[in-house]
């Protein structure tokens, strides 16, 4: 990770956000690809939204509102069917994913909430190797596990925490023995 991140510590929104933030440019630096596909869709979605919206106003401010009052009708109709796609997608689709990636055929979905007033980082890790089944780990510890007292993320115990973790990374790297909060691997069964 090249600049150290910085977080308002009174405000769980802001350290959770750069903590999120931080765990694709940690598991990109360790080999990891990304998939964007969840962020690509919330664009395509957002700007489309955008894009009839300001074509409408365009169509209406040149031509005037009486010519284009059933282009409105229909432009608000798909703007609205638009947003609530775009709502669904958000809350259904990617529903707290931070992260999505893949290594040496191992694919990590890694999801991430806090709880109100509540200082804690909890992160549910859904990891698939090819020929078995999924595992899910949830994990947590307190946001002042890697923020200094300025609010400034500091890597090492970061890592080390995302590292343990995430299964196939906790197999093959020894840092972080000393991690407070134990990963506790939990399969799940798709019927």
């Amino acid at each position: 990770m090249a600049a150290k991140p910085k977080a308002n510590l009174h405000a769980l929104p802001e350290l959770k956000n750069t903590s999120d933030d931080s765990i694709a440019l940690y598991l990109k630096s360790k080999g990891w690809k990304q998939n964007h596909t969840l962020t690509d869709v919330r664009l395509v979605l957002g700007f489309s939204a955008v894009i009839i919206a300001g074509g409408t106003f365009y169509y209406d401010y040149t031509l005037g509102f009486d010519k284009t009052k059933v282009m409105t009708l229909y432009a608000v109709i798909a703007y609205f069917v638009a947003n609530i796609i775009l709502t669904w997608w958000i809350w259904g689709m990617e529903s707290g994913k931070v992260y999505v990636g893949s290594k040496d055929g191992v694919t990590i979905t890694i999801s991430s909430h806090t709880e109100k007033h509540s200082p804690i980082y909890h992160l549910k890790i859904v990891s698939r190797s090819p020929g078995q089944r999924p595992t899910t780990t949830e994990v947590e510890s307190p946001f002042t596990s890697w923020f200094d007292t300025q609010g400034f993320l500091v890597e090492k115990p970061f890592m080390t925490f995302i590292s343990n973790s995430i299964p196939s990374m906790a197999a093959t790297t020894p840092e972080g023995q000393h991690l407070k909060s134990k990963p506790k691997p939990k399969s799940t069964k798709k019927a």
